[in-house]
């Protein structure tokens, strides 16, 4: 009986001292938040590329922000996409100008890569860029319009962009991305609604990470390009913003020019007959389920190269805007060499997006920045919310690792 009672007490003082040990082990330790700085955090693993908030993330330093797309002054009297007059006045960003969005941004490094998680709020997946759709009362084929004129012209997909010095470049630190764009004064002829990125220091180099949501789709890739210097006497010529040397970009307009019977006329190259709400076609696709337009008649009906036709005329489907049949502008594929150095796996939860971005800390490639994990690096963001150019944009940010 003695030993039972002994027992039971040693039982006891175990359940006791296992609570108590419970009750004393220390909550996690929030690593709390920047607007300024982002703390790239030493990872002990790799953090799974899903487009999901893995628990490890927990453990990386916010940076939070918003972007705001600039009221950019105007220029003179320009033409857009449609060889339209737009008056003197007319902010080349808008109808974006003024808009904001907000964003969360962490990273991790491990082993040779550095990891980033980018989220941000948008309501919507913006797919619908530059989409084909008919024209019933010329009976031809048209495109969406690339420069919105009104909050309602918008057709465009969702983007984001990085910039990162390589070495010294003039006014970075202050400026970020306002120091390689260039306008509205440079640009004054220019037709569209856009500015010019270079840089004008001759041998100045800046690493642009440019993610698109139609054109990265393929394979999960970010457009690894790069700004240099231009000659600012060239005007609305002068244009650095190029891809990295070495490689191609894994997309191609999905346009071709055709005679029809009575002129040269533009049309959709590759159509998917029967199918609905489609906003990219991918290169494998082309021969299957993506079939070529050869021919097109003066009202508009397109043949084939099965030899089957498609006749807009009256077909909904096809309509301007609402159309759930217009054909997509772009053609999908492989971003090859150094303009796919960069992966993403991007999410769109129905209120906002949740980016998993990856690439080398060191890819030995010269038009690519170089990671030094005991050195601080200056930085900037924009966001593209259903926009070819206008983006809100967030200056003096700065990147620095955990050790």
């Amino acid at each position: 009986m003695k030993r039972l009672s002994l027992l039971g007490l040693a039982l006891v003082l175990i359940v006791q001292v296992g609570c108590k040990k419970d009750e004393e082990t220390p909550a996690a330790t929030d690593p709390g938040e920047s607007k300024t700085e982002l703390l790239v955090k030493k990872f002990t693993a790799a953090p799974v590329m899903d487009g999901q908030i893995d628990g490890m993330w927990s453990g990386a330093k916010r940076l939070v922000g918003t972007a705001e797309v600039p009221n950019l002054a105007a220029r003179n009297t320009y033409l857009n996409s449609d060889g339209q007059g737009v008056e003197e006045g007319l902010g080349l960003f808008a109808p974006y100008s003024g808009e904001t969005y907000d964003f969360t941004m962490r990273s991790g490094y491990y082993g040779d890569k550095i990891y980033l998680l980018i989220e941000w709020d948008d309501s919507e997946d913006s797919r619908d860029r530059q989409s084909w759709y008919f024209d019933s009362s010329s009976k031809t084929w048209k495109q969406e319009h690339k420069y919105a004129n009104a909050a309602n012209d918008k057709f465009y997909e969702d983007k984001f962009a990085f910039l990162f010095p390589i070495g010294d470049v003039a006014g970075f630190t202050s400026a970020s991305c306002y120091a390689t764009c260039h306008g509205p004064a440079a640009i004054t002829n220019a037709k569209d609604k856009h500015t010019r990125h270079y840089l004008t220091v001759d041998g100045e180099k800046v690493d642009m990470w440019h993610w698109k949501r139609n054109r990265g789709s393929y394979a999960g890739q970010v457009d690894d390009q790069r700004m240099l210097y231009d000659d600012a006497a060239k005007g609305s010529a002068a244009n650095g913003r190029k891809g990295d040397a070495n490689g191609s970009a894994g997309y191609a307009d999905n346009k071709v020019t055709l005679n029809n019977g009575v002129t040269d006329v533009s049309v959709p190259k590759y159509v998917m007959p029967n199918t609905t709400s489609y906003y990219w076609i991918n290169s494998d696709d082309i021969g299957t389920t993506a079939l070529e337009v050869i021919a097109v008649d003066v009202n508009g009906v397109l043949t084939l190269s099965d030899n089957s036709t498609i006749d807009p005329n009256g077909d909904a489907g096809f309509a301007q805007s609402i159309g759930n049949k217009r054909a997509p502008s772009v053609i999908t594929s492989l971003f090859t060499g150094a303009r796919g150095d960069i992966d993403i796996v991007a999410n769109h939860t129905g209120s906002g997006w949740v980016c998993e971005v990856t690439r080398k800390l060191n890819t030995g490639d010269e038009d690519d920045v170089i990671f030094d994990p005991t050195a601080e690096l200056p930085f900037g963001f924009a966001i593209f919310n259903n926009a070819a150019i206008a983006h809100g944009i967030k200056t003096n940010l700065t990147m620095k690792f955990q050790q």
